[in-house]
């Protein structure tokens, strides 16, 4: 049988030129020889002929479009066979597709609108007749030369090859029964969900979102780190992408590419209702805005440590957030921030998964032990986890970097094979590229060939004798080693549980090799303490201690051995003993960030307030470039009522990683502080846009809550609890707002027996926490609980006496109570310790002491 060519005739339709193909057919311009007009023929390639699941996709499609009749849609007009080759005879429509008319770069905003009305418009009237297209994309869009958008195509392609530069659009298949083109398919049809309607929804923001931008939402060209990042990620923000898009617009698209269908436009009618009012220059649904907006938040009534992110989690043998040094050459005398992704291993199994996680954190230390001047400054593997950097992408935004390094590691046999790409992360221009293989028996020889390959990419030469100085420390065997790193590895993603008894394994494992090897306990120490504190039982944390203390015995000159201790210390609330140990781990290597910043809060937890603010301002010497360190300086100064000097701290947050919402939220809560509600709530919104956050829809309830708008409170507050539903203070928060809310008062109670159910939990991991003792003793309050808010509050009181938190939430208690001499007596020292004046005038708690002429005098600003 003959493939379809040019002068052919099928029925009546004399083909004239290709014009498309795709995995099941190819179409053709054709001409009606009956009704003299051109026409589309859609014919079933070879391949598909003998396929009858082809042949009954093609059938299929042909009964679909015959019952829809919409000037958007391609309309059918005959399906047929010949010669045992089935085809379908469609609209042909002149002009060119979405896709070329992009051409990789953002349309008009007015385009933008008038051709998604369009397509939305057709996609109501299929889904009116129950069609869903479920194969979306610009490709099968179609202009007419007048300027009138078709779908086309409503038949489900297959074709099963790795997406590349020619074929990144092509219909493929993921599972036997759903198919789809990957970087167009929403997360339900990638999982094998059930799916409706709304997946044509989600298709159509993606399709959108290239119209804006003149990228794809999800750009990742390998199938698997593309379903990574429909499933788990959301996309860079038009806006950052193209600035002449307005927010409304960006609202819509983001709105129809949430990842849980629930929260999508539940229909095309609506989503195509906000654009025809965004292009008459109306307004969209509120909740819209909010949606895209509203995601994350930190404190209301409580001077919290505002979003800090630090994971407190020390592995073994790296010198986190050191600067590298001679790396990079300085461009214009500024200093390059570069950032090591986590290596790849795609379609590897788990073990080979750690492996490679653990070499990404050695590759790291060595990169920075190979430098030696301050043109470079390399984010830790931890950094880039916490902030869940995933991308080239993602570590611009979080950390405004200059470069990243990209690699893979794949297993054949007994032979691994790791890949390296060095790539601008401003670009995403490939810079060099490097190949190193060797066999799985020597993790020491491969992990050197890798530092000696990347420093082969890096422009600045590193001198032979520092090479050497890199090569790895062969202190115990082959095998133990092995084990090490993947136990590492495991440490890396230590949320899911399976992970945390992976890494026990391993390091076991490496230990029943070497029962001397001193890394392996402190690596198994910091293990079974992060066992600890996901509830696993009193047994885990004496086993932290246990391992702690073994690895200290083995190696006391071991860094991270004192570190891993002073973790089981301050954790426990035994904060002198973690002072000692963190001080310890200093004196072996002066430099380790992350050790200064537990020991800056072990001093703010002991009251040493002069010694916490030197060793922030230390770390802040050692990275000067890195914004975390500010962070932690600002959230200090938060914690000493220095609102100034707080702001100041934020404002180089923002100057240093402007693509980063920490930095606007962290300031959103100084400005909460001052009393500046307005200024709080415009910065607040911003860090909402980049990305939503407990702690920013924390902090702007708390500026809607001191404005007496508690509904707005309410919804942010319960905005906060859905992004972290264990998190005491947005519990509270919420029953606070709830409690002065008159019409939803009855439903406070709920949120504040959520708050003090997650505040005991807290108070058995830490007695000696007297913040979370003196807020349970509020909400017992406020829940009438008076013995229970007074037996709390006393413990807090005992615990923590000079803390201004803890003062100012005796007065709350007092004051519900009505004992108003004791209330004006605590709201007295809090002030005196440096709570904030304006906090404490906007409280409707206090409203009954308004006129109470030692309240008056207690606001004057003297």
């Amino acid at each position: 049988m003959s493939a379809p060519s040019v002068g052919q005739v099928f029925g009546h339709y004399r083909l004239i030129e290709q014009i498309g193909a795709g995995g099941m057919g190819v179409v053709f311009r054709a001409h009606d020889e009956q009704l003299q007009r051109d026409v589309a023929v859609k014919i079933l390639s070879q391949d598909s002929v003998g396929d009858a699941i082809q042949r009954e996709r093609l059938r299929k499609e042909a009964l679909a479009v015959a019952r829809l009749n919409h000037p958007n849609i391609a309309m059918a007009f005959d399906f047929g066979c010949q010669d045992g080759i089935d085809y379908l005879v469609s609209e042909y429509i002149p002009g060119l597709n979405l896709d070329e008319k992009i051409g990789k770069q953002p349309l008009p905003q007015k385009t933008v609108l008038e051709l998604g009305i369009q397509l939305l418009s057709g996609l109501e009237a299929a889904h009116r007749e129950n069609v869903i297209h479920r194969d979306l994309k610009p490709g099968n869009i179609r202009l007419h030369r007048d300027g009138q958008l078709k779908i086309l195509d409503f038949g489900l392609a297959k074709l099963n090859q790795p997406l590349d530069e020619s074929s990144e659009t092509a219909t493929i298949t993921v599972t036997t029964s759903v198919s789809g083109t990957l970087p167009y398919m929403a997360p339900e049809l990638l999982r094998g969900e059930p799916s409706d309607a709304r997946a044509d929804i989600w298709a159509a923001g993606a399709v959108l979102y290239e119209m804006a931008t003149g990228k794809r939402a999800f750009p990742d060209r390998q199938p698997s780190m593309a379903i990574d990042a429909i499933l788990h990620y959301d996309p860079v923000r038009p806006t950052l992408i193209n600035p002449t898009i307005t927010m409304p617009l960006e609202a819509v698209i983001l709105k129809a590419l949430d990842r849980d269908p629930d929260r999508r436009y539940q229909s095309a009618r609506e989503m195509r209702i906000d654009l025809q009012r965004l292009l008459s220059g109306g307004e969209i649904a509120t909740d819209t805005l909010k949606q895209s907006r509203v995601m994350e938040i930190a404190g209301r009534r409580r001077k919290q440590k505002i979003a800090i992110g630090v994971v407190a989690i020390l592995l073994a043998g790296v010198a986190i957030g050191l600067l590298a040094k001679r790396l990079l050459p300085a461009i214009s005398g500024k200093e390059k921030i570069m950032a090591v992704l986590p290596i790849e291993t795609v379609g590897q199994d788990a073990s080979t998964s750690a492996l490679g996680l653990g070499l990404t954190e050695t590759l790291t230390a060595k990169l920075v032990q190979a430098s030696s001047g301050d043109s470079v400054q390399v984010v830790s593997p931890r950094d880039l986890r916490d902030q869940s950097v995933k991308t080239a992408v993602d570590a611009r935004r979080e950390f405004s970097t200059d470069y990243v390094l990209e690699s893979s590691l794949q297993r054949s046999g007994n032979m691994l094979r790791v890949n390296c790409y060095l790539v601008d992360s401003r670009t995403h221009r490939q810079l060099s590229a490097r190949t190193v293989e060797s066999d799985d028996s020597d993790t020491f020889k491969l992990q050197d060939q890798v530092v000696n390959a990347v420093l082969d990419m890096l422009p600045q030469t590193v001198k032979a004798s520092e090479r050497q100085a890199l090569a790895t420390r062969q202190d115990t065997q082959p095998a133990v080693y092995d084990a090490y790193i993947r136990g590492r590895g495991y440490l890396l993603e230590y949320e899911k549980p399976e992970n945390i008894d992976n890494a026990i394994a391993e390091f076991n494992q490496a230990l029943k090799v070497d029962p001397r090897y001193a890394p392996a306990y402190a690596a198994l120490g910091q293990a079974y303490w992060l066992g600890f504190q996901q509830n696993r039982g009193e047994d885990w944390l004496s086993l932290a201690g246990q391992n702690c203390r073994q690895s200290v015995n083995l190696a006391p000159q071991l860094a991270e051995a004192h570190t891993c201790m002073g973790n089981v210390a301050f954790g426990t609330g035994k904060y002198e003993e973690a002072v000692m140990e963190y001080q310890r781990s200093l004196d072996l290597d002066p430099n380790g960030d992350y050790a200064l910043g537990q020991l800056a809060d072990a001093y703010q937890e002991l009251g040493k307030s002069a010694a916490a603010e030197a060793a922030y301002k230390k770390a802040i010497s050692v990275r000067p470039k890195y914004w975390a360190v500010y962070n932690w300086l600002g959230v200090f100064y938060i914690n000493q009522s220095r609102y100034n000097e707080a702001a100041e701290m934020f404002n180089k947050v923002i100057e240093l990683a402007p693509d980063n919402y920490r930095g606007y939220s962290n300031l959103g809560g100084a400005y909460v502080y001052e009393g500046r509600y307005g200024d709080a709530i415009e910065i607040l919104k911003k860090s909402i846009a980049l990305r939503p956050s407990v702690d920013a829809c924390s902090n702007l309830g708390t500026a809607y809550f001191s404005l007496r708008r508690f509904s707005d409170a309410a919804d942010n507050f319960q905005q906060a609890t859905k992004i972290n539903d264990r998190n005491m203070t947005a519990w509270g928060n919420l029953g606070d707002a709830l409690y002065w809310t008159p019409s939803r008062r009855a439903e406070s109670k709920a949120a504040y027996d959520k708050a003090l159910e997650l505040g005991k939990a807290q108070e058995a991991l830490n007695p000696r926490d007297g913040e979370t003792l003196a807020m349970m003793a509020d909400y017992y309050a406020m829940t009438g609980q008076k013995a229970e808010a007074m037996d709390s509050l006393q413990k807090a009181v005992r615990l923590e006496p000079k803390n201004s938190e803890v003062l100012f939430r005796a007065a709350l208690v007092y004051n519900h109570f009505g004992q108003t001499t004791e209330a004006l007596q605590w709201l007295q020292k809090a002030i005196e310790a440096g709570y904030s004046r304006s906090e404490v005038r906007d409280f409707p708690d206090f409203d009954s002491l308004q006129s109470n002429p030692q309240f008056r005098a207690l606001l004057a600003n003297n």
